[in-house]
């Protein structure tokens, strides 16, 4: 096999394996998912398909996406071994703005964080000027993930444009592969697996063994107690039909979760009660804690329960003064004393030091789903004189810091020079890190995921050889979950197969939005920058799904604005809130003041409510309140309140608004950073307002009688009285504000006394 010769690919760098070729020629031709197993070149099929673009476009940029800073840096430097291109950098939300303005400006291929990229388009960023974007771990392309709404940004705006989606997982239905091959635009799909005679020479025998443990009769009885306290929780769910069963072996998170979720909408429309709340949240707490005792062990479980005791909610409490709690509590506690935990920490030092005595190079990585249990692992592997170490994501908990992208760099690379024998892992390490010649993977748990699976599995036996050591707990959830992904796994090759043969996905489901519904010549008239509505959409709401689907057609303007979240022309503003925000600023007092700050600045203030649920129900304040405050808006203050259903409804009626104000009307839009200065008048109410009880009414009373801020200032009491809505109480203590010396200076001429 000869090297790849081409103007932009180093000579002497790339052979090209068939199955590679072949999804090369094919991605050339339009919106291409690449699912390939790990470990067969997906980086070097991106690289092949980047310097052709670079070749026929020579003038266009290239954008290589992935979702955490190593991997971005890791496919940097691959992309340096194989590239003539000389100009090529990393960007990640760390750098300054004004940095990566001029690293777009001055590079041919940009390798970025997805959310680095979508915050630079909310800054102006147009990425018509790129010929191609690779979207790496494509299957995170779903729900509000940062790939859709670039994909969505590029397509929108460059001409010359080119996707590829890389994954080894692509998802175990079709509605997962459908929802990802829509949201990046994908036309066609190229898809190989271990079983096709062009793969099959590259792929490297993988040994998987399953040890299965005991958990010990002292960790049995605690999870008695944990079964007993759980029946009760799902008996009372069941008894109201939030779940279908109260079988405790068969509960699941998945599906409380689906109950709390069902529960939280009847509270709103007053269909339910907080008490439903509590047991389906002490549910959750307390099927977690079985899962920490059945695969993890004493130390998580132990940990858990302390920061359980810190938490202030019903749930919590109710659970606390629970006599098993309380014995679960102190039995754990028992057990942390004792050094017991559960077998798994034993039988994964010996696996590691067995291996260890056979090849005192080997490098493994160890998965599990929990820092506590990382700790403990760490922890009894350098007992035993095995240098491990933690790697970890960036999040931090409250009694523990997460671990920077600079330091997982640092680890890894310490890792790949032999410092450490073995890495202790949670998720992060999972996607796409290029740690060569992992001969062993560990599984501290077996996991539902069949793309999670997939992925730590694909750690080892890339350039050679691997194996792969799930550990099961008999007779406990370990079992369920590993049941779980496998069957996932079963499905999603049968997906795969399914597309390889027939290549098409359905992608025309889904309604249309308002925003882009209409004739070519209207998108065309609405590409075109001169004819764009413009719509100021203050800095807060720059990420929020409004924002995103504004961008489509309006040009959208992010500033810190001083009232209001949207500006629409010279005088309409929008201030928009989630019915449970509407209802909390009622309470809080915000909604008036933003009330009068939104009147007093434009000629058509407007509050925009959004969200399907009862505001009556919500929160435990009387709906005469919330009228009044509806009451008050509409009349004192002459604001528009318009309900809308969600972000979608909410940013189509925003540009339909705007689009009148700008076209129908020949209205301008202009930013305006400072509030409207009051006039005299409202200046001299301000100033009277201050005074102790007195409303906007009453300081208007006091003005029209008096004539001036000063003749209120100097009036006694009596004449006080005098005014409607101005009694003894009241005219007291406005003159006691008025005449009293500052207490200030009182205090100082004591202190200075003594």
């Amino acid at each position: 096999m000869s090297y790849i010769k081409h103007p932009i690919i180093k000579p002497d760098t790339i052979k090209l394996r068939k199955y590679q070729e072949s999804v090369v020629a094919g991605a050339i031709e339009d919106n291409t998912l690449v699912v390939l197993p790990t470990g067969l070149g997906k980086t070097i099929i991106a690289a092949m398909l980047a310097a052709h673009r670079l070749n026929i476009f020579p003038e266009k940029k290239v954008l290589f996406l992935a979702p955490t800073r190593p991997l971005v840096v890791q496919h940097k430097e691959t992309f340096k071994d194989i590239l003539a291109v000389e100009n090529m950098e990393v960007l990640t939300g760390k750098d300054a703005p004004a940095k990566r303005a001029e690293a777009y400006e001055n590079n041919n291929v940009i390798f970025a964080t997805p959310q680095t990229v979508e915050n630079d388009i909310m800054r102006g960023l147009s990425l018509k000027n790129f010929s191609l974007i690779i979207f790496d771990e494509a299957h995170r392309a779903a729900g509000n993930y940062a790939y859709s709404y670039i994909a969505e940004e590029y397509v929108n705006s460059a001409k010359d444009r080119l996707i590829i989606g890389l994954t080894a997982s692509p998802g175990s239905n079709k509605e997962k592969i459908r929802e990802v091959a829509k949201n990046l635009f994908i036309r066609q799909v190229m898809a190989k697996t271990e079983e096709d005679k062009d793969v099959k020479p590259y792929i490297m025998e993988m040994k998987i063994d399953w040890i299965k443990v005991e958990l010990p009769g002292r960790f049995d009885e605690m999870r008695k107690i944990i079964k007993e306290i759980l029946k009760d929780e799902l008996s009372a769910l069941k008894h109201k039909n939030y779940i279908r069963s109260a079988g405790v072996d068969a509960a699941n998170k998945g599906e409380l979760l689906k109950a709390q979720g069902i529960i939280q909408k009847e509270i709103a429309d007053g269909l339910s009660s907080y008490t439903e709340a509590s047991i389906v949240a002490s549910a959750i707490k307390v099927i977690h804690a079985l899962e920490l005792l059945e695969t993890q062990g004493i130390s998580a479980l132990v940990n858990y329960l302390e920061r359980l005791r810190t938490q202030k909610s019903k749930a919590v409490r109710n659970l606390m003064i629970d006599p098993r709690m309380k014995l679960l509590i102190r039995a754990a506690g028992e057990l942390k004393k004792e050094g017991i935990e559960h077998p798994k920490v034993a039988r994964v030092v010996e696996i590691v030091k067995k291996q260890k005595e056979k090849n005192n190079e080997i490098k493994i990585l160890i998965f599990t789903q929990y820092r506590d249990s990382v700790d403990k692992i760490i922890e009894k592997l350098n007992e035993s004189d095995i240098l491990a170490h933690e790697f970890i994501g960036q999040a931090a908990r409250a009694d523990k810091a997460g671990m920077s992208q600079k330091k997982q760099i640092e680890i890894l690379n310490k890792f790949k020079e032999g410092e450490y024998t073995a890495l202790v892992c949670t998720s992060v390490a999972e996607e796409g890190l290029d740690i060569p010649k992992v001969d062993l993977v560990i599984f501290y748990e077996p996991i539902p995921s069949e793309i999670r699976s997939i992925q730590r599995r694909g750690r080892t036996g890339r350039s050679e050889a691997g194996r792969v050591i799930i550990l099961i707990t008999k007779n406990t959830r370990d079992e369920g979950f590993y049941w779980a992904g496998f069957h996932k796994e079963r499905r999603m090759k049968s997906e795969i197969d399914g597309m390889k043969k027939l290549n098409e996905i359905d992608f025309s489901s889904g309604q249309q939005s308002l925003i882009t519904y209409g004739s070519e010549d209207e998108a065309d008239k609405n590409n075109n920058e001169n004819n764009k509505i413009k719509i100021f959409v203050d800095a807060r709401e720059r990420n929020s799904e409004i924002s995103k689907i504004l961008r489509r057609s309006a040009d959208v303007k992010v500033s810190q604005l001083a009232v209001g979240d949207y500006i629409l022309s010279d005088r309409v503003c929008v201030e928009r809130k989630t019915v449970y925000d509407f209802v909390q600023s009622i309470i809080d007092k915000r909604l008036m003041q933003q009330a009068s700050e939104l009147s007093k600045n434009f000629a058509i203030p407007i509050i925009m409510v959004e969200g399907a649920e009862n505001m009556y129900g919500i929160r435990q304040i009387h709906p005469n309140a919330i009228r009044g405050a509806i009451a008050s808006l509409a009349v004192n203050f002459k604001i528009s309140i318009i309900p809308t259903q969600n972000e979608e409804d909410t940013a189509n009626l925003l540009y339909i608004i705007a689009k009148r104000e700008q076209e129908d009307e020949l209205r301008t839009v202009a930013l305006r950073g400072e509030k409207k200065a009051m006039s005299l008048a409202e200046k001299q109410q301000f100033i009277v307002e201050s005074l102790p009880n007195v409303s906007g009414i009453l300081a208007k009373r006091l003005l029209e009688h008096f004539g001036s801020v000063q003749n209120v200032v100097n009036a006694g009491e009596f004449e006080l009285k005098q005014v409607e809505g101005i009694g003894e109480v009241k005219a007291r203590e406005i003159r006691q504000v008025v005449k009293s010396g500052y207490e200030k200076w009182k205090k100082k001429e004591k202190i200075e006394n003594n």
